[in-house]
């Protein structure tokens, strides 16, 4: 029988329980976490998720929960965070009926809607945030004005903004002020503050992809898991498949 390859700590307790990474590095700083008996510190100790006795305090973890894949339609006004606490509109009204364990991957700011991934796969998670695997985020754009040939010029060639450069993989113009836009960047309010560098104000914002994973139809506010087909297709850009 093949050996089951291990997997970090981190990601083991991120998809069995509703920990946030700062609460595991707590945990793990306090010397609460053990594996078979033995404190552990570091998020990345490798474990074998069903023969070893995870701890924490002495609550035993079981590898109970399997790993889930969602993608989200992302009302505007909606905050990116699992709990605001200004009392405003966040994204637990949305995640109640599903597993504590869900967390987004990535943010939308307040006035942005569309696509949003959630899933307790830790270590795909990083991977889906991380440069290194150049995953393109697609937006449409509705700008205050329509946008001059240079302009889209100095998108596409790159550009520099106050916290580094920023370059559009593709612009494709759909009306006179409204673009899609193409970019693997995933700074801050990216989209926004790019094209205000440029002394446009952007009116409309909405993520309609993520790699190949498409909006679509899917509802405001509705959540559905991946299809087999796009979870293959995004784990193999991101050398997850075995």
């Amino acid at each position: 029988m093949k050996p089951v390859k291990p997997i970090k700590l981190e990601e083991f307790l991120a998809s069995q329980t509703a920990y946030s990474r700062r609460k595991i590095l707590d945990l793990l700083n306090a010397g609460e976490v053990s594996v078979n008996g033995v404190p552990v510190t570091s998020l990345s100790h490798p474990v074998q998720p069903k023969t070893d006795q995870i701890k924490v305090g002495t609550v035993k973890i079981e590898h109970e929960i399997p790993y889930m894949y969602y993608k989200f339609n992302k009302p505007k006004d909606v905050i990116c965070t699992l709990h605001d606490p200004k009392g405003r509109r966040d994204l637990m009204e949305f995640l109640r009926p599903f597993p504590q364990s869900l967390t987004p991957v990535g943010r939308l700011d307040r006035q942005t809607k569309g696509l949003l991934l959630f899933t307790n796969d830790g270590e795909f998670a990083n991977r889906l945030m991380h440069p290194r695997y150049g995953v393109s985020k697609l937006y449409t754009v509705t700008l205050d004005q329509a946008p001059t040939a240079r302009h889209l010029e100095r998108l596409t060639e790159g550009m520099m903004l106050e916290d580094g450069p920023i370059r559009f993989s593709s612009i494709e113009i759909v009306d006179n002020k409204i673009l899609k836009v193409s970019l693997k960047e995933g700074r801050n309010r990216i989209v926004r503050r790019t094209f205000d560098h440029l002394g446009y104000t952007v009116e409309k914002l909405k993520r309609i992809a993520i790699g190949p994973i498409l909006l679509g139809k899917l509802a405001e506010g509705d959540m559905q898991p991946l299809s087999s087909g796009e979870l293959r297709t995004l784990k193999t850009q991101l050398g997850l498949t075995k």
